[in-house]
């Protein structure tokens, strides 16, 4: 009988609805509760290795261990002395992640040299197994989150963020991370049946192209955290790939970056079908049948742009929408920017999604043609 573990997904907040249906779509399990930046559930070590591998827009995911409401030191140094740490420690000297709010205990650095204290103790009654030094395996992360004076001890089972897939490693000045590239075509590709063709106008290194069509391809090319956990027995079981995929007939990007666009050509070359073209795209022609765009433009800050970002991007916008005329029309821009964009003759808006991306505030847009 497998065991079920209670489980947290970080999600970045703004993405957990569609996180959410990612979850149902590829591995559904129930029920799920949504919360802000996450999503709670319970599932075995099957579904841990399964979502792992094939889900796209989680950043990483955590096994609840155990809570308890703590007010002093003394009941936090008993509580991780009798912890059975041999059910989930690999490595003796784990790193901690803590944080408090609301609490008494509330001094990060005491209650780190505390649970320190505790783990030593606690070791000398039940001696870690020596597999770590033999087969070199690395520390793991532990969360520690003290609100209202309860105590929740978490795992990390998934090491490197998910969002480092070890599948696309060159990178532009300044890339999209990969779990927002993901969100964002399934977004404006989910509901699609047609054949369509996705361009990418100003694709830097490609991120949004390449997680478009590998959104349902199970990634492998890395090793995840729980691996080396005691619960996980075996090895990591290849997930079939899904037969399903976005209905993309060609994938277009273009950039004024010749150069980047070239290493991310044999990067990609027998990988993906993707086609980089070192073209302006405000000056080419990209009107053509059921045509899909969506890019992460330059907002002036690490990629330089002619002129103020607001007439840039003014310019960007009625050309991409008035010359192209794609059926869906979907970018991310500074949310500062919000009043520059209404809604254009013969379009209708879709999606207005606020959220951050690297701490800065953004707006994700989506407009459709009205036939």
């Amino acid at each position: 009988m497998n065991v079920s573990y209670e489980l947290f997904l970080i999600i970045p907040p703004g993405l957990e609805d569609l996180a959410r249906k990612e979850v149902e779509e590829k591995c559904p399990v129930s029920p799920i509760t949504v919360i802000k930046g996450g999503l709670e559930l319970n599932a075995d070590i099957n579904w841990i290795i399964t979502a792992h591998t094939i889900l796209k827009i989680p950043t990483r995911i955590l096994m609840r261990i155990t809570s308890f409401k703590v007010r002093d030191f003394p009941k936090l140094y008993q509580k991780f002395t009798q912890f059975k740490w041999n059910e989930h420690l690999s490595h003796p000297e784990p790193l901690w992640h803590i944080s408090c709010t609301k609490s008494r205990l509330n001094h990060t650095g005491k209650i780190e040299e505390t649970i320190q204290s505790a783990l030593k103790e606690a070791m000398r009654k039940q001696p870690l197994a020596r597999d770590w030094e033999k087969k070199n395996y690395s520390p793991q992360n532990f969360y520690v989150r003290i609100a209202d004076d309860v105590l929740t001890l978490s795992l990390d089972l998934t090491g490197e963020p998910l969002y480092k897939r070890a599948f696309q490693k060159i990178k532009g000045e300044a890339p999209l991370r990969e779990n927002f590239a993901a969100a964002f075509a399934y977004e404006i590709l989910g509901d699609l049946k047609n054949k369509i063709i996705l361009i990418d106008p100003m694709c830097g290194s490609g991120t949004l192209l390449s997680e478009a069509m590998t959104f349902y391809v199970p990634m492998h090319l890395r090793k995840f955290s729980f691996e080396e956990a005691p619960f996980f027995k075996g090895k990591l079981v290849r997930t079939e790939k899904s037969t399903k995929s976005f209905p993309i007939q060609e994938s277009l990007g273009f950039d004024l970056n010749g150069e980047l666009l070239e290493k991310v050509r044999q990067e990609l070359k027998g990988k993906l079908e993707v086609s980089l073209i070192n073209q302006d795209s405000l000056t080419t022609n990209l009107n053509r049948e059921n045509t899909i765009i969506l890019c992460n433009p330059p907002y002036g800050e690490r990629i330089q742009i002619k002129g103020k970002r607001g007439t840039f991007l003014k310019e960007a916008w009625e050309k991409f929408l008035k010359s192209d005329q794609p059926f869906r029309f979907g970018w991310v821009l500074p949310s500062d920017m919000d009043d520059l964009f209404q809604i254009p003759d013969g379009y209708s808006l879709k999606t207005k999604r606020h959220l951050k991306n690297g701490g800065l505030p953004v707006t994700f847009w989506i407009w459709e043609r009205r036939n």
